[in-house]
């Protein structure tokens, strides 16, 4: 599991990881003994590969610092949204297990809901959206009603891409050469109000511009 996070997080990032980026296995270790809990590899990955990477923790959605994990109607919480609407855990039987059941609780409500995918397909999905809505510099869109043939001929050659989010009522995100294309389906499966490009380089989002007549952001 460390090797396909380190992965997801090198292809996002661009680079290699570095010692600097993560925790040690120590530091994980405290935050275990603290909690008197032990935590699912595939969280333990993501804090020792980058667990420090601001932009892998912070830049859009929030996972919790290991320091500051914490212990919420009888949940874990790792993650938090962007603006605080609600935060995601994990019931503590079952911390240490990479399949375990998410669950996510809107504030103020103190009502739990599961979400439809464990924890380490719900990671996987919650890394490309970190960094397609805010790890990634360059944005672009095209909208319904208005870029029909656009988005039609963007859709049409991601067939021969990477789909790497596929959550037919939530979100779909594919992995195209520095560029991740998502959207938020309608109950059909299509484009419900804007096809996104976000891009690690200008290079990569001019060829978009270019292909595709993405409209920056």
């Amino acid at each position: 599991m460390e090797n396909k996070i380190r992965f997801i997080i090198e292809r996002l990032l661009g680079r290699n990881l570095q010692p600097e980026d993560g925790l040690s296995a120590a530091e994980v270790t405290a935050a275990e003994e603290r909690l008197g809990i032990r935590l699912a590899p595939v969280l333990k990955s993501l804090y020792q590969c980058a667990g420090k990477e601001e932009t892998v923790m912070d830049v859009f959605q929030h996972f919790t610092p290991v320091e500051d994990l914490s212990v919420e109607h009888d949940k874990l919480v790792f993650l938090e949204e962007n603006q605080g609407a609600c935060v995601w855990g994990l019931a503590l039987n079952e911390t240490d297990n990479d399949r375990a059941a998410v669950y996510q609780c809107p504030y103020p409500d103190d009502q739990w809901y599961a979400e439809d995918y464990p924890l380490a397909d719900f990671l996987e999905m919650a890394l490309y959206y970190q960094f397609a809505q805010g790890g990634y510099e360059w944005l672009g869109a095209l909208y319904p009603g208005m870029d029909d043939e656009d988005i039609a001929a963007v859709l049409k050659d991601a067939e021969q891409w990477e789909k790497v989010v596929d959550q037919p009522g939530n979100l779909i995100i594919y992995w195209h050469q520095d560029t991740l294309i998502w959207y938020f389906p309608d109950k059909d499966g299509g484009v419900s109000e804007t096809l996104f490009a976000s891009s690690r380089t200008e290079e990569a989002f001019a060829d978009m511009e270019d292909r595709y007549l993405f409209k920056e952001l």
